[in-house]
């Protein structure tokens, strides 16, 4: 006997492969039926006999690597005549307020992308920007819901004909991932000397045909170094000591060999950063415990898909050995940790290796400083132009790519659960947050359940002034932003509101409610007190070790009354 199942679900379940998942599942069961994203999730109607159904409804226990089910419901309805197949429905238009969609945060290459970008031969072979459905940017590139091509940035780049085949075909891991690219229609790398730079370390390069237009875009010079050549020609100025300002995904990162001290005290005088920890990337597990202890958490934490940076106790020489090649105090000279992180994206994969690009695996450093690409307490660099007008005094080259960035993000940095401060090992959970964005954001906290809370309700909370990050909830679950700064600071303040407006417009959420620190006198309060003022909304005060005490009830499910003590500062 036939029947017709439907359901409604929400949670990280567009752009992260779940549809072609769906539709596998039908067809091969011989379902008929449709899935498509709408602002209210994904619905999915499948219909036919009864035993075929049932083994259909447990989908949610082998889902895509990314895909995160908050609610399902499932409803029946009476049989269509005459349906036939099973197939995809295009989304419909984002702009209904309150939807229930996750975008995914930004996450790490997959095996399969890696594997493409090794073989020589495959059509994206050192390919800086390879991604599919399991892995590449999210937020950073997303504008709306639903996550379609045209609300990201890669609306700029027209897919070529092969590219358009994979986005199309539900069987392929490509089918509508987003930021779907190769070299011969996607974003493309070029580097170039700073202004004030000695002459390109690199001779004068022809670009490739397909890039042509884009160099007489951008201007560039004959000398710029365009597309895969691009690497090589940076890390062999790495190696002789030079300063490189990266773009990557959320933002530059300023980067230098980490093994050349003399480099590595030049970033720290430019960037007037004396004694505060630099990050290091290296390019795998095995590099990672040659400079530091890596216990079995931090494993874990370094090769996740969020890629943070990992705090882990750094690896001493001992005094008869004088050349161990490990990395020097400078890095880190207050502490006796370092903070590692392995590549993120396809990008910092080529870094380590250039024989991708037609480089030498000779030439590339073993560790590289990885630091935000900002001045000194200011939010990090985003665009190009912005790039090389705030860092041309910090770097000798910058790497430059042409994906629009429309989120600032930088790295998570975490502690293991045994290296966390006083932890001794007994932590009940598997990581210490220092400071939570790329990786994270904007995956959401489920608030403990409350009677009087709807739905669709939103709450507006701002954050204090040093090392801020605000909150905007949605029902029960609670989006905080990834880490502003200092918010007394004019950029960053800038850096607040352009992050409010971006958050707020992907998940469009209205503010019912506005919620700010005590202290009358922070930035971060007088814009939460216009923004309730321009939108007639009431507003709570709320002293800030209170929040804080009330962050970890949250973040624990607590809901009674508890005995909190905050050490703040």
């Amino acid at each position: 006997m036939k029947a017709r199942h439907i359901y409604i679900l929400t949670g990280q379940v567009q752009g992260v492969g779940f549809r072609p998942f769906i539709y596998r599942e039908a067809v091969k069961l011989h379902l008929t039926g449709f899935v498509g994203n709408t602002p209210e999730g994904v619905r999915i109607e499948v219909q036919g006999d009864e035993e075929p159904l049932a083994a259909f409804a447990r989908f949610p226990e082998h889902l895509p690597p990314l895909a995160r089910i908050a609610s399902l419901s499932r409803s029946e309805a009476a049989p269509l005549p005459d349906e036939e197949a099973f197939h995809i429905e295009q989304s419909s238009g984002g702009g209904h307020r309150g939807h229930s969609v996750l975008v995914s945060p930004d996450v790490a290459p997959c095996e399969e992308c890696l594997a493409d970008m090794a073989t020589p031969g495959n059509r994206r072979f050192g390919y800086a920007f390879t991604n599919c459905t399991n892995c590449g940017p999210r937020y950073t590139i997303t504008r709306s819901i639903p996550y379609d091509r045209p609300a990201t940035s890669m609306a700029c780049f027209p897919l070529c004909a092969p590219c358009a085949e994979e986005y199309h075909n539900p069987l392929d891991r490509r089918f509508h991932a987003q930021p779907n690219a190769c070299p011969d229609c996607g974003p493309m790398l070029w580097l170039e000397t700073a202004d004030n730079s000695p002459a390109a370390p690199w001779p004068e390069h022809t670009p490739f045909p397909m890039h042509a237009e884009r160099k007489e875009r951008y201007g560039l010079t004959g000398n710029a170094c365009m597309g895969n050549a691009a690497i090589p020609a940076l890390l062999i100025a790495l190696k002789e000591g030079r300063i490189a300002a990266i773009r990557g995904l959320g933002g530059f990162h300023l980067a230098c060999d980490a093994q050349n001290a003399q480099a590595v005290a030049e970033l720290r005088r430019r960037k007037a950063r004396p004694h505060k920890a630099l990050a290091v990337m290296v390019a795998d597990e095995e590099s990672a415990s040659r400079f530091a202890r890596i216990s079995e958490d931090a494993r874990v934490l370094l090769t996740s898909p969020a890629r943070p940076i990992v705090i882990c106790p750094r690896k001493k020489a001992s005094s008869e050995e004088k050349n161990a090649g490990l990395l020097p105090d400078i890095l880190a000279p207050d502490t006796a940790s370092i903070g590692l992180m392995l590549p993120s994206t396809p990008l910092h994969y080529l870094l380590f290796h250039p024989e991708w690009a037609g480089g030498k695996k000779e030439d590339v450093p073993q560790a590289l400083v990885m630091t935000s690409g900002n001045p000194h307490g200011a939010p990090i660099c985003l665009g190009n132009r912005e790039a090389k007008k705030r860092l041309g005094s910090m770097a000798d080259l910058f790497l430059f790519h042409d994906r629009d960035i429309l989120v600032r993000v930088d790295d998570s940095v975490v502690f293991p659960a045994e290296e966390q401060p006083g932890g001794h090992g007994l932590s009940p959970v598997p990581e210490l947050m220092v400071r939570r964005a790329r990786g994270f954001v904007p995956s959401p906290q489920k608030l403990p359940p409350r009677a009087s809370r709807r739905a669709k309700d939103c709450v507006f909370a701002a954050g204090a002034e040093l090392k801020h990050t605000f909150c905007l909830t949605r029902g029960e679950e609670a989006f905080v932003s990834q880490h502003i700064g200092n918010v007394s600071l004019t950029e960053n303040l800038a850096f607040f509101e352009e992050t409010l407006r971006h958050l707020q417009n992907l998940l469009e959420v209205e503010p019912c409610l506005v919620v700010r620190d005590l202290h009358p006198d922070y930035l971060s309060s007088r814009l939460a007190e216009r923004f309730s003022q321009q939108y007639g909304l009431r507003q709570v005060t709320l002293q800030h070790h209170a929040a804080h005490v009330c962050a970890v009830m949250a973040e624990h499910s607590l809901n009674e009354p508890v005995l909190g003590l905050a050490l703040d500062g």
